[in-house]
């Protein structure tokens, strides 16, 4: 009987280091000095991404289909004009990413992409960009917005011939903020280096579910 915990234990790590995840994670710029503050008279540009564990890469792995998900937004969010919204991974490029609501809701995203051995434009990135969102605020009160796509599981080809594996997903929320002037950028940069907090473009960590 001494020897069963081990065994058990040795069973579950195992199992843990082949368990197949898609991380989502959004990048937040602006049309303005790129530093991820929405100030006056700048937009918001974002970028929801897709990592996935083990990397299916480097062997015509890629995303087969995930999907219909949303992204909801707060109260903020829907106080302004989605100017783009865009699906990056759907057949093609330049469509756009699911419905839009009358809250700035977008309903119904789906990506999907044919396996490689069929010939068709196919992106093997990991991580991958799924959705860019072009927001612009109906005035710049200063305040956070919530942005969340629910980090969905997700279909991730595994060879060029179009086998693939489901992947559970984790992640999928953003915060942002818009600040009412650029003094007030200033400060609230400082305040976040004081804090360690991250504010800048770049990978906006999602927070897991």
């Amino acid at each position: 009987m001494r020897t069963a915990a081990p065994i058990l234990i040795l069973a579950a790590t195992a199992a843990a280091a082949h368990a197949q995840v898609t991380t989502w994670y959004w990048t937040v710029s602006d049309t303005g000095n790129g530093n991820g503050l929405i100030e006056p008279g700048e937009s918001a540009l974002l970028t929801l991404w897709l990592s996935f564990e083990p990397r299916q890469d480097q062997a015509g792995g890629g995303v087969a289909f995930i999907g219909p998900y949303g992204i909801l937004g707060d109260v903020r969010w829907s106080l302004g004009s989605v100017e783009q919204h865009t699906n990056l991974l759907f057949i093609g490029d330049g469509q756009d990413a699911g419905v839009l609501d009358d809250s700035n809701n977008i309903r119904g995203v789906e990506h999907f992409q044919y396996a490689k051995f069929l010939g068709a434009p196919f992106r093997a990135n990991n991580p991958i960009d799924l959705v860019f969102l072009h927001w612009t605020p109906h005035d710049h009160k200063p305040g956070a917005v919530i942005l969340e796509n629910g980090g969905p599981d997700a279909y991730i080809y595994t060879d060029y011939w179009g086998n693939y594996l489901l992947y559970s997903g984790a992640g999928g929320s953003v915060t942002f903020h818009i600040v009412p002037a650029p003094a007030s950028a200033a400060a609230f940069l400082a305040f976040a280096a004081f804090t360690g907090r991250p504010v800048r473009g770049g990978r906006a960590l999602s927070a897991r579910r």
